[in-house]
């Protein structure tokens, strides 16, 4: 597996690890520290801008929620967290004339109306932060977050992506219709008052109601945009290996995702969606998602 690649699968879970002690170790934060925003203005944010290495990242508050780049749902954790963060950032020493490298910038918006920029940057063994203004930079931190602040703006756009695939249980899920080219296909109906596996009734309906539950909050590990990793892209030009189609009473249209192989030693598999998004899968979810349930006549 690819650096990148182990990197995009474990962020998620290294970046939740790491707010986590942060927001549990609130005795370590100093009365007298120089907040650097005001919370009562970050409660009113409407919208963050991230340009970095030429990417830009847009999270804007809509009516539906946070929206990423016009074009995606933004994922909620993610921006709460950004605002827990930005709220805890305590300024420290001053040095007036910032002549070192420029990481990125950040523009936030309060109120859909007025508009604070800065630049960041940090240090060469990447242990410290700055906020830039003016040439002027500010040491800053966040107290008991171990990680560089500053490493939140870097994030890939992909990265703020909401991961919500599909959310079902047994008790929404009407049909799902399993194609797999290295296994056995099946097929889940709901009839009157109980599934059916290929027609027959199961001969454990407890195997059922778990397996159709693993569609509750259904997330991928990562959404990923074409263009961002040429090998992925060159996976996604091949036969799927599988294809789940599954329809819920909550939605109108069916949803269908095609999984395509894994290269030796990759713990995850390329999932497309018939919206048209890919994204990268576990590999043991992929595999308990393809297998029919137990206790089938």
């Amino acid at each position: 597996m690819s650096k990148s690649i182990k990197y995009i699968i474990a962020v998620v879970v290294l970046l939740g690890l790491n707010l986590a002690l942060f927001f549990s170790d609130s005795s370590s934060q100093s009365p007298q520290a120089e907040k650097y925003f005001l919370s009562e203005d970050l409660e009113g944010v409407s919208r963050f801008l991230f340009m970095v290495d030429g990417d830009t990242t847009m999270i804007e508050r809509s009516e539906q929620g946070w929206t990423l780049n016009d074009q995606y749902k933004a994922d909620e954790g993610f921006v709460n967290t950004l605002i827990s963060v930005l709220e805890r950032v305590e300024a420290g020493r001053t040095i007036e004339n910032w002549d070192q490298e420029i990481m990125g910038s950040v523009e936030v918006e309060f109120d859909f109306n007025s508009r604070y920029r800065f630049q960041f940057s940090s240090n060469a063994t990447k242990t410290k932060s700055y906020f830039i203004t003016d040439g002027k930079a500010k040491e800053v931190a966040v107290p008991g977050y171990r990680d560089n602040v500053v490493d939140i703006f870097t994030l890939h756009p992909d990265q703020w992506r909401d991961r919500m695939i599909f959310d079902g249980s047994w008790r929404t899920i009407q049909n799902i219709k399993v194609e797999n080219a290295q296994g056995d296909d099946f097929e889940i109906s709901f009839n009157d008052k109980f599934f059916l596996i290929d027609g027959n009734t199961p001969g454990d309906s407890s195997a059922v109601i778990n397996y159709l539950n693993q569609f509750q909050q259904f997330q991928a590990n990562e959404m990923i945009s074409r263009g961002r990793f040429p090998d992925l892209d060159s996976i996604g030009g091949v036969t799927p290996i599988a294809k789940v189609m599954i329809d819920d009473i909550k939605s109108e249209d069916q949803t269908v995702l095609e999984i395509y192989p894994s290269k030796s030693g990759q713990a995850y598999h390329l999932v497309k969606n018939n919206a048209g998004q890919q994204m990268v899968i576990d590999a043991r979810r992929v595999r308990e998602i393809l297998i029919k349930p137990t206790g089938s006549n």
